[in-house]
């Protein structure tokens, strides 16, 4: 046994590296950098067994990279010099679902997918809709700020998100925000502590604010050509449309299966669809008021048009999700949405098999490419358009290799000082998730 599985298995459940699932194993070499693998994986299934383990580790300087189900833990930057993975699968309870407030309090082991069904039973859901959504963790979604096409109607988990507990790099438990929506005590803990890749603190308890499960709820696909995306993207957007989702997709059309990505084909047979999603849900009425607004705008720019409502609809978004793999690269981005059509272009120039889905709102959204040799200049082509249109673009998941070669993040703003002093304030010896987040943080 290793000298540090023989320190905590007296008092938490440990797994030795050799004892793992090969499947773990190989979520956890995809994260860190070096091909030496951590001793072992400590998985607390209390928020005191957590914040022992937390405790250990400041004693003997291990280096800690946290863990929920693991479907997100290769996104960002590589961990550098793990000693040792704390696994939050466990830590997995509703702890109390508040039906008449809105809110459900939760440990963040639990799956996205088991808690919306729990949820949907009361007439409820939490606005999200992240990648890989049947296996993904509440820790995980917040840690990664994955939201989703829900964003467009919701805002981001930072909206959501209105309560937290995290156990601090010495073992101490934190806490901010509360059980109820109007919370104003404290620090904003919750959005500091949203899209931290596990660099300030493991979470033990998250709050989220709820919505009434919709009645109504019709898909609208708009199809056609770049310039009449940008133009029909425009008048949406100037529009009173109020969509739940607005997103703007291109991917390759396999002409022989009539699916998206299907299969590798010669190039001539395959062709780029550029479609808008869009998604309303209300009252009966008002969607098909809405409806009718969106169709005569598809009429004005010469668009096809197809509509879909009941189980079409949610058949349609279940696909749209499954598409997003993880054996392919994926980056996040972020662009002014009128600069969304030309990153569109430039997907096809660097990747043929490439699909992009972006947030017609706010320009926020994924880029996903087949794995390729030298694919980092490709990268690095879609990074210069989304900073020339004012934005980002962060590589979240790939080969190592890739990673190795540029950066991960391509922060280029002037925050990296006041993110340097936090994280000095929050994790002083560098204990937790080394490396992974910006500026190798």
């Amino acid at each position: 046994m290793s000298a540090i599985a023989s320190r905590l298995a007296d008092d938490l459940d440990v797994t030795e590296w050799d004892a793992l699932e090969a499947d773990k194993q190989a979520r956890i070499m995809a994260a860190i950098g070096a091909n030496t693998p951590p001793s072992c994986v400590a998985t607390p299934r209390t928020e005191d067994e957590l914040s022992k383990v937390m405790a250990y580790s400041y004693e003997n300087g291990w280096r800690v990279l946290p863990m929920g189900q693991g479907s997100k833990l290769s996104w960002g930057g590589l961990a550098k010099g793990i000693d040792l993975v704390v696994s939050t699968a466990q830590l997995n309870r509703l702890v109390e679902h508040a039906v008449g407030d809105f809110t459900v309090t939760v440990e963040p082991g639990l799956k996205v997918a088991d808690l919306q069904r729990q949820l949907r039973a009361q007439g409820q859901f939490l606005a999200v809709d992240p990648a890989f959504g049947e296996l993904a963790s509440l820790g995980g979604l917040v840690a990664t700020a994955d939201t989703g096409s829900l964003r467009q109607r919701y805002g981001g988990l930072r909206d959501a998100l209105i309560g937290v507990k995290f156990v601090r790099y010495d073992g101490a438990i934190a806490k901010a925000g509360g059980r109820v929506v109007k919370n104003v005590a404290g620090y904003d803990l919750m959005k500091l502590m949203t899209g931290s890749y596990g660099s300030l603190g493991i979470l033990s308890e998250l709050t989220f604010r709820l919505y009434p499960v919709a009645r109504n709820l019709r898909t609208v696909v708009l199809s056609g050509g770049g310039k009449a995306i940008e133009q029909a993207m425009a008048e949406v957007r100037m529009s009173g449309l109020t969509p739940e989702s607005l997103d703007v997709v291109s991917a390759t059309l396999n002409h022989r299966a009539g699916s998206i990505g299907d299969r590798v084909l010669p190039q001539a047979e395959r062709s780029r669809s550029l479609t808008i999603v869009v998604r309303f849900q209300g009252v009966a009425e008002g969607v098909e008021e809405q409806t009718a607004w969106l169709k005569k705008i598809a009429t004005t720019h010469g668009m096809g048009c197809e509509q879909m409502d009941g189980a079409a609809d949610a058949e349609f978004w279940a696909q749209s999700q499954a598409i997003i793999r993880s054996d392919t690269v994926l980056c996040k981005v972020g662009l002014r949405p009128s600069g969304i059509p030309w990153l569109l272009e430039l997907v096809d120039d660097v990747n043929l098999d490439g699909y992009a889905r972006l947030h017609g709102g706010n320009g926020l959204g994924w880029v996903q490419l087949a794995q390729r040799d030298e694919l980092a200049e490709g990268v690095e082509k879609l990074r210069s358009h989304c900073q020339k249109n004012g934005g980002f673009l962060s590589l979240l998941q790939g080969p190592k290799s890739l990673k190795q070669s540029m950066d991960v993040w391509g922060y280029a703003g002037d925050a990296l000082g006041v993110m340097r002093d936090i994280k000095d304030k929050f994790d002083p010896q560098r204990l937790l998730s080394p490396g992974r987040f910006v500026g190798g943080l």
